[in-house]
């Protein structure tokens, strides 16, 4: 029985580490992006802001969607 839950302590610590990689990977992604980007930084908020804006219009469109055929 110990050795399951040493396992289980293990295999959720691992998953922690995969997800905390995975975020620090997109925002240094994201980080290098912006630094690169071939275009000024107004523009790019500009269009970083309509493109998420447009993005929570889907999901609120879904959400609402899901919710009606329920």
């Amino acid at each position: 029985m110990k050795r399951y839950l040493n396992w289980n302590r293990k295999s959720n610590n691992s998953t922690g580490k995969v997800i905390l990689g995975a975020v620090a990977g997109m925002a240094v992604g994201l980080t290098a992006g912006l630094l690169t980007a071939p275009r000024p930084g107004k523009e790019i908020r500009n269009i970083l802001s309509l493109r998420t804006h447009e993005a929570l219009e889907k999901v609120g469109q879904t959400i609402k969607e899901s919710k009606h055929q329920e």
